[in-house]
């Protein structure tokens, strides 16, 4: 019987090293058949910049596949679209786990942020959003209360006191409440306009940034000249008094932000006007009399010895009697009486005198002009809009809303009003006018540039139909705020930004701005696709666009230019073309909505492979050492064989395996008083039915399962059993692989597929090696291919 086996092996053996150099014969013929075709192709003499573009493509988008590389290029625009509020973009880029790399400043930055962590908070709560000061509030109402009158008081004091010469000592106290605390206050303005919001176009800025720059460019130098005296003077430069007198221009600002605040009814409004007015002409009248008086002083330290002070016996008067006098002097003439008992003297003062009664009369003039002129006839246009503004506040006021959305409400409808003023002509109506050929030329001189400049039309479409697509163009104006297009709309207009700046919005996120000669929904207007995000006007925007129905009806004209056009749609949607597509998150030629960077994308061949994937859990026995335990042990499972017999479970499969796999292990005691391993039942128990045969067995159930027994059928004829065994012996000895039809469920014991992956990797080597010091730097390449084929 030996002899048969030994020659089945041998056969077998020869014909598997038949089958292995039939493999690598057939291998390398065909590497050399390829390394052949390869040399002798001219593909990199024709298109080697294609080959180029296509790899480094192929790179990329195997890069892309690499989560750790996909991690790596994040960048923080993309980070703040993703949203992550769990983690924190400067740890990723200051620990070096990006491919950006941070500055030595930010780095500086970042360490202290983290060795002085209050200090750090105190600063981000700062610059956030929350310490922003809106311009409705009640605090900065009466903060510009009070500023006003501070600011009143403040110029009243100073003229004084560099005409009067009035010092600290001759003023006690007042000194502090008229000049010090006028100058803190100051100091405290300047530090606040860093916190206050702005409205620019009827559009509310609470960005710190926006803010910032927006004082810096605006206000802040005038500002920072009117607290600069009260800096200088710690120093002691007497000099810087005279700037002061800047302080003037603050007092007109604060009169109309507290007039927009409060909102004032038509009367009340009226009554304000008039406080400004009477203010104003106050104020200009004491500026005039210190200067009036300041000059005769100036004169006598000249070396004059007659002035109008001593014309009028009063020059070592007290200073009150000097101040009226000179008051008197400036109201008489202002109102053009001139009584005639205070007069210039020397020639500097009648020189001084002509100047300011030409100063003081046409400013007196002008001001009582502006009570009718301005709020009555000259401003009828603002009249009316104030007039709709008031009936929209006192609606809004009246429904209880909140001050702050009412002075949202009037800023917009302010600024809109105004924007209606400017375009009172309408485009249209005035191009219907033209003749048609003048009507062409100028169409096509304004919006033939921005198709052109476009790179989807202008480089898929030609001036042909270019300049007929400006004869279809229709303009259009958004509202701030106003939804141009929502997502997952179809845009059936292709918009060009001529003034303003549009912005698409996704998650309440800003992706992109457009500004005017931009394009907006160029894609999905010339693919036929849906909207990824929403386009919302930021500011008042003027909009030309071109509705796809005429697109479609120019294009459909000309044949070839609607099959280049077709040509190109396909080519993009079915194929690799994706040089027309920019992601608008990372530039890269693919939608926004599959960006890697951005949004998760699964692996379902991974998520397909782990589910049906088998691991295996190994399990380890424990033995417990109490017996009273290992009896309930044992007890638990000889129930639970008792209840599958109860369920019509058959006698037939009830075998040694079956009650290892249930956890009933043997005793090398029972293996010695059962060699045979099976139960030789009597000729009388052939004959009973599987009823008896489970109440036999379960009324011996439970000692048999103790001793370990193995329940197997029993023969009839002794020599069926032998030649049973000796089939069994055999099979072992010639199929040593017991699972190897169940290639799926136990790939690691599957003794005939590890022999065989084995077998041909060292096929595979050998070919390798074989072309190892091949010429042909593609051949190891080839050669991979081609094995991978065969095997």
């Amino acid at each position: 019987m030996n002899k048969p086996r030994f020659l089945l092996q041998f056969a077998l053996r020869e014909a598997k090293h038949q089958e292995d150099k039939r493999i690598e014969l057939e291998a390398m013929n065909n590497v050399e058949k390829e390394i052949q075709q390869f040399e002798n192709s001219d593909v990199w003499k024709l298109k080697p910049l294609k080959i180029i573009q296509k790899i480094v493509i192929f790179i990329t988008k195997l890069k892309h596949y690499s989560p750790i590389y996909r991690f790596k290029i994040l960048n923080k625009n993309i980070f703040y679209l993703i949203r992550d509020r769990t983690s924190s973009f400067q740890y990723y880029l200051y620990s070096g786990l990006l491919e950006n790399k941070p500055t030595r400043v930010g780095q500086m930055k970042y360490q202290g942020k983290l060795n002085n962590a209050i200090w750090w908070r105190t600063w981000s709560f700062l610059k956030s959003n929350q310490t922003v000061l809106l311009p409705a509030d009640k605090f900065l109402f009466v903060w510009d209360v009070i500023l006003m009158f501070v600011t009143i008081m403040n110029i009243l004091y100073v003229p004084l006191q560099l005409s009067f010469d009035l010092s600290r000592e001759e003023i006690g106290n007042a000194y502090l409440l008229f000049s010090t605390l006028p100058s803190c206050i100051f100091l405290v303005e300047l530090v606040l306009n860093f916190f206050k919001g702005y409205y620019v176009r009827g559009i509310l800025h609470t960005s710190k940034r926006d803010i910032f720059w927006h004082y810096v460019k605006g206000e802040f130098i005038i500002d920072l000249t009117v607290v600069l005296p009260f800096i200088l003077s710690w120093f002691g430069y007497s000099f810087a008094n005279y700037l002061m007198l800047i302080r003037m221009t603050k007092v007109r600002r604060t009169m109309v932000v507290i007039e927009e605040i409060s909102n004032f009814k038509e009367k009340t409004a009226v009554i304000y006007s008039l406080f400004c007015l009477i203010y104003s002409l106050l104020l200009i009248s004491h500026f005039c009399a210190c200067l009036f008086h300041y000059f005769a002083i100036l004169e006598v330290d000249n070396g004059y010895t007659h002035t109008w002070l001593h014309q009028q016996g009063i020059y070592e008067a007290d200073a009150y009697v000097k101040y009226f006098t000179s008051l008197y002097w400036v109201t008489i003439t202002s109102m053009t009486v001139g009584y005639g008992d205070i007069v210039p003297v020397t020639t500097p003062e009648k020189i001084l005198v002509t100047f300011l009664t030409f100063l003081v009369v046409g400013t007196f003039g002008y001001a009582l002009g502006m009570i009718q002129s301005i709020f009555y006839k000259l401003a009828e246009q603002q009249n009316l809009n104030n007039a709709k503004l008031r009936l929209v506040s006192n609606h809004i006021k009246q429904r209880g809303l909140n001050t702050q959305l009412q002075f949202r409400v009037r800023k917009y409808i302010e600024y809109y009003l105004q924007f209606k003023q400017e375009e009172e002509l309408d485009l249209d109506e005035l191009m219907g006018q033209l003749n048609p050929k003048l009507k062409q030329e100028v169409q096509i001189a304004m919006y033939y540039s921005y198709l052109k400049n476009s790179k989807l039309l202008g480089s898929n479409l030609s001036d042909d139909i270019l300049k007929k697509l400006c004869f279809c163009v229709h303009e259009r104006t958004y509202a701030p705020e106003e939804f141009i297009i929502k997502k997952d709309d179809h845009p059936d207009k292709l918009y060009i930004v001529l003034s303003g700046r549009i912005k698409s919005v996704l998650l309440d996120r800003t992706i992109k701005r457009y500004i005017s000669g931009k394009l907006v929904c160029e894609r999905e207007f010339f693919f036929q696709d849906y909207m990824q995000f929403d386009m919302v006007a930021q500011t008042f925007v003027q909009v030309a666009y071109i509705n796809q129905t005429d697109f479609l009806n120019i294009l459909q004209n000309d044949n070839g230019q609607y099959e280049k056009y077709r040509l190109t749609l396909d080519r993009t949607q079915f194929g690799d073309n994706n040089n027309q597509i920019i992601c608008e998150a990372c530039s890269s030629h693919h939608q926004f909505k599959h960006c890697p960077l951005v949004f998760f994308r699964k692996n379902k061949n991974k998520v397909i492979s782990i589910y049906n994937s088998s691991v295996d859990h190994e399990r380890h026995t424990f033995t417990r050492q109490r017996k009273k335990t290992r009896f309930n042990s044992q007890l638990i499972k000889e129930r639970a064989l008792d209840q599958i017999l109860e369920q019509n479970k058959s006698l037939a499969v009830v075998d040694s395996k079956y009650l290892i796999r249930l956890g009933i292990q043997r005793n090398d005691e029972d293996e010695s008083s059962y060699p045979d391993q099976t139960v030789v039942q009597h000729s009388q128990q052939g004959s009973l039915n599987q009823p008896d045969q489970r109440l036999i067995f379960k009324g011996r159930g439970m000692r048999q399962v103790s001793h370990r027994n193995l329940l197997v059928p029993t023969g009839n004829n002794a020599q069926e059993n032998q030649e049973d065994n000796q089939t069994q012996i055999f099979n072992a000895e010639t199929n040593v692989d017991k699972v190897e039809e169940y290639d799926h469920y136990y790939p690691h014991y599957n003794i005939t597929k590890v022999i065989k992956l084995i077998n041909n990797y060292n096929i595979y080597s050998r070919v390798l090696e074989k072309i190892r010091g091949h010429k042909n730097r593609f051949a190891q390449y080839i050669a991979r291919q081609i094995m991978y084929k065969i095997l």
